[in-house]
């Protein structure tokens, strides 16, 4: 089968996930991906949700990004928050460019000759809904100074304990 077959079918199974969870989404297709743009609301902020299947790189991605930027003078902080955070997870990470203060999350599934089920695709996005959720918060607090380096690595030794 093609990587673009794959791709489709993939991409057919994500949109099936979704309907079963009952989620409003739209489809698009972006530079020769297929997209899902969707959102959910978490215990504090709102997440954004992309799903992009790329059948170039055969990969689908998860990405979610931040709803703030980090403000200069935070931004090596945040730097160290964001590896602390990204130690601790299993599954997915948080991209960060210091240069732009933007901050957000993502998880990549590769399907290069796989087939992916729907249990793969729900995982993914809840698995990316509870790191998001556990997360956000804690670093727009480290952004705003409202938190340190120590509480922030407390918190996150504490949530995977």
């Amino acid at each position: 089968m093609s990587t673009e077959m794959e791709a489709k079918a993939l991409y057919d199974t994500l949109c099936q996930a979704l309907d079963k969870m009952q989620w409003r989404y739209q489809k698009a297709t972006e530079s020769g991906k297929l997209v899902v743009k969707t959102a959910a609301v978490g215990d504090d902020l709102s997440m954004k949700l992309v799903i992009s299947i790329d059948p170039e790189r055969s990969v689908m991605y998860l990405k979610s990004p931040m709803p703030f930027s980090i403000p200069e003078d935070k931004r090596g902080i945040l730097a160290i928050g964001v590896i602390i955070a990204n130690y601790a997870m299993l599954n997915g990470s948080f991209e960060y460019d210091m240069t732009e203060g933007y901050l957000a999350f993502k998880l990549v599934v590769p399907f290069m000759d796989s087939i992916i089920s729907e249990a793969v695709c729900t995982y993914m996005i809840r698995v990316s809904c509870s790191m998001i959720d556990k997360f956000n918060d804690k670093l727009l607090a480290l952004s705003e100074g409202k938190i340190d380096l120590d509480e922030f690595k407390a918190y996150t030794d504490k949530a995977f304990s």
